[in-house]
């Protein structure tokens, strides 16, 4: 009878306890899901400001956003990897030459590892309006989202 008894609260015990473990584990995955849906709203916010800035030729506004080495591939030949503060200066002369007369994002998608957005970068130069294809990737750097690409050709 005893024994009967220790293997029903054992048994009760063992269940009770699969419970908790469950609900833990569905607590942290609704608590991932909310981190994940954070930094995807922290990550369209930051392709937001990129337009912004390209569309107002300011390489000030996205400055903030490059990253340690940043890869730049420019419709004017100029390609490579460069530090934030050389970046700024090889985009300053761009768009400096290269006359932004508008810009947008057509497509945005982010996801967890890598978030990207596609635009078209329209612009005046030489007496002549011209277009190019634009792409921006954003990669996670601790809790700071920084760009890791710019092309625009």
């Amino acid at each position: 009878m005893i024994k009967k008894k220790n293997f029903l609260i054992f048994f009760a015990g063992l269940i009770f306890l699969s419970c908790n473990i469950t609900f833990a584990q569905q607590n942290f995955l609704n608590r991932n899901k909310n981190d994940n849906k954070e930094q995807n709203n922290i990550a369209m916010s930051i392709f937001n400001q990129i337009e912004s800035g390209i569309s107002a030729g300011s390489v000030s506004e996205i400055s903030g956003y490059l990253n340690s080495k940043t890869y730049l591939s420019l419709a004017n030949g100029i390609s490579g990897y460069y530090t934030s503060n050389q970046a700024f200066y090889v985009l300053e002369d761009f768009f400096n030459i290269y006359k932004v007369t508008s810009f947008h994002f057509q497509n945005i998608q982010i996801n967890e590892n890598l978030p990207y957005a596609t635009g078209v970068y329209k612009y005046y130069f030489r007496g002549k309006r011209d277009s190019a294809n634009v792409y921006i990737s954003l990669k996670q750097t601790g809790n700071i989202w920084k760009i890791t690409q710019i092309t625009i050709n």
